[in-house]
């Protein structure tokens, strides 16, 4: 089984950190293929803007129709376009983020609003 790991804290040492690290040797070790997005490392850019869209972009900026023209297109960001090819290669994906003010990060958001 292929698994990516969406990581999303600033401190390597805190909990979320040693249960990600934890859940990437589990597998290894069971034999699953293992990818990891640590948002914070990679520097994830949260904001969606029209940058995101390239040629594809209209003003006034329209998130859902621009985000899925570029898809379309191929025109999207490279980060992007990263993220989405291992969502393509994944079989299981795994969220770990701590619960901030009761919901996800802001950085992981974004990385749901864009990818």
């Amino acid at each position: 089984m292929k698994t990516l790991i969406v990581h999303a804290h600033p401190e390597p040492k805190s909990l979320n950190g040693s249960l990600k690290d934890l859940a990437v040797s589990t597998l290894e070790g069971a034999g699953h293929e293992v990818r990891v997005s640590d948002l914070y490392a990679m520097g994830w850019k949260a904001v969606v803007d029209a940058s995101d869209y390239g040629p594809d972009a209209s003003s006034p900026l329209k998130v859902a129709l621009d985000s899925g023209r570029a898809f379309e297109a191929g025109t999207l960001t490279p980060d992007v376009l990263a993220e989405q090819e291992k969502l393509l290669w994944a079989d299981t994906i795994i969220f770990q983020f701590p619960l901030w003010w009761y919901s996800m990060p802001a950085i992981l958001k974004g990385w749901v609003d864009r990818v």
